[in-house]
């Protein structure tokens, strides 16, 4: 699967044993945004809980959850594409 920006976007993965559905989510959010200073500012949390979101650590609330996953359907809604 392919991402639709630039590899050096700054995106935390999680790791094989913690790529929950909650991080991918995330971290596909985050690409959309294009990295995690304007995810951070468009879901309005701070840095330090998305990185934790991010990789897995932590699982986020329910909202940023669904605010993530609302940026990914729009995102494909726009493009008309499953990348």
């Amino acid at each position: 699967m392919t991402t639709p920006v630039e590899a050096n976007v700054d995106c935390p993965h999680p790791p094989p044993s913690r790529e929950t559905t909650h991080a991918r989510a995330l971290h596909r959010a985050c690409l959309i945004i294009g990295g995690v200073e304007g995810l951070c500012r468009h879901l309005g949390v701070s840095e330090a809980a998305l990185r934790a979101w991010l990789e897995g650590r932590d699982d986020p609330p329910q909202m940023v959850f669904l605010a993530a996953v609302e940026i990914v359907l729009l995102h494909l809604d726009n493009t008309g594409s499953t990348n």
